[in-house]
């Protein structure tokens, strides 16, 4: 099952809110307004989901924004918690808490296997749990657990495609270095966007005559924006002219400061990263970075409610979806800017944002 049964939801929603026509269904409409969704949180009891992220920030929002969207229409209560400081400890310890708080729905990461005895200890408290944003499928299947996410792998070929054309295509480049970073290695969804975006390339040079070489590493760009700066400040010093690219895995922050401490002038060298955060779209928009790409997160908080929804309240469960893989560039960055100012809005109301 997959995206059909999502559909079916909104359906559902849409179907019982359109035969309230006129005289006590318009004061029954009005009510469910009101109430967050009264009339389709008849279809079931009330839930309580919560979301736990790897680890705390802003970054999760959108995704929040998402899960509040649903549980407003099904009329559930929403909590999220978490860890500013990742660990496969702490993450763990903070869906161990929640546990304790006895919800219906739990909806995090499986970044790691060291998460599967959490999650087998939710599934025998009698708790759903749905996978988003990082899931390692093979472990997802044998729990049973629905997965809603990005496929990073193949989007990562895809990044890897894209920097590769820009160089050559763009920059007039045929040989040259990549550096590709890794802000948190071991990270299932981290490692397929920095190993996809090698092949991607590597893939571009047997199709292409052209001769890039790739060097991955440890870059720090998501935990410690300092060490960050000073890793690819190592990268442009060690390669000189010879970097010809340097790609993130979803926080080029670093990349542009590390450039601009060599003095190196925007569009002279391939920058481009995972995710479209409100900062990646500022810096498509002054020019240092060619690419963003948006994987969906509000549809991956929304979808994920979905799952939860079809398996409990209609014995459907949801394998796999996957959400996004938009390439954000200056040609469709307004459109873009527009569909995320609508989240950032909600998530400054809801507080999840400053």
């Amino acid at each position: 099952m997959g995206e059909n049964e999502i559909h079916d939801v909104i359906r559902v929603l849409l179907n019982r809110r359109g035969v309230l026509q006129g005289g006590a269904g318009a004061v029954a409409l009005g009510a469910a307004a009101m109430s967050g969704g009264a009339a389709f949180a008849a279809t079931g009891p009330k839930r309580k989901v919560i979301l736990i992220p790897q680890d705390a920030g802003d970054w999760n929002a959108p995704a929040r924004v998402g899960c509040r969207d649903f549980c407003s229409l099904a009329g559930w209560d929403f909590q999220h918690t978490g860890n500013p400081v990742y660990s496969v400890e702490n993450h763990v310890e903070q869906v161990n808490n929640a546990i304790a708080a006895k919800p219906d729905i739990i909806i995090t990461e499986l970044e790691s296997v060291g998460l599967v005895p959490a999650f087998q200890k939710a599934q025998a408290a009698g708790i759903t749990m749905v996978i988003f944003d990082q899931g390692i499928d093979a472990e997802a299947t044998k729990l049973g657990v629905s997965v809603i996410n990005q496929d990073e792998l193949a989007t990562g070929v895809a990044q890897g495609s894209q920097a590769a054309i820009t160089a050559h295509k763009t920059l007039g480049k045929t040989k040259g270095v990549f550096g590709v970073g890794n802000g948190n290695p071991g990270s299932t969804s981290i490692d397929k966007r920095q190993n996809g975006t090698e092949q991607g390339i590597l893939d571009y040079n047997k199709a292409n005559g052209t001769s890039f070489t790739v060097d991955k590493f440890a870059d720090d760009e998501f935990f410690d924006p300092n060490s960050s700066i000073q890793k690819w400040s190592a990268k442009f010093d060690q390669y000189g002219d010879d970097l010809i690219g340097a790609i993130a895995v979803g926080g080029p922050g670093p990349i542009v400061k590390a450039a601009q401490g060599h003095n190196i002038e925007k569009g002279k060298i391939v920058i481009g990263t995972f995710d479209a955060r409100p900062d990646v779209l500022e810096l498509i928009e002054q020019g240092w970075i060619f690419w963003g790409i948006d994987q969906g997160f509000p549809s991956m908080g929304f979808y994920s409610c979905a799952a939860a929804w079809l398996w409990l309240e209609r014995g459907y469960p949801t394998k796999t979806i996957r959400t996004g893989a938009d390439f954000v560039t200056k040609d469709n960055l307004a459109a873009v800017k527009a569909r995320t100012d609508k989240w950032v809005a909600l998530a400054k109301q809801y507080g999840d944002m400053k």
